[in-house]
């Protein structure tokens, strides 16, 4: 099982999200939490992927952005404590960016 984390929306995130597997995680952190809003562009990429593979975002991040408010239902939001939880649960963490 791998945490794959995306710093960059666009083709970061659609290279991660094609080689996901399940079981697999993704953890939207810095400029990658823009793929949380929710929107329509967004919300078709979300419904796109496999029920089973969980998303999360950094909250931090989206704050720092002023999207807290703004996130799609189907991403989790997760804080530092959560994020470093994260990478110990995970036999690999990849990073896309």
């Amino acid at each position: 099982m791998i945490l794959h984390t995306v710093n960059k929306t666009g083709e970061s995130l659609s290279r991660c999200l094609s080689l996901a597997l399940q079981g697999d995680a993704v953890l939207l952190i810095e400029d990658g939490v823009y793929a949380a809003m929710d929107n329509t562009a967004n919300r078709q990429t979300w419904e796109a992927i496999p029920s089973n593979l969980t998303c999360y975002v950094l909250v931090e991040d989206l704050a720092a952005r002023g999207l807290s408010d703004k996130m799609l239902p189907q991403v989790t939001p997760a804080n530092w404590t959560s994020f470093v939880s994260l990478t110990t649960e995970y036999d690999k963490v990849i990073s896309w960016g």
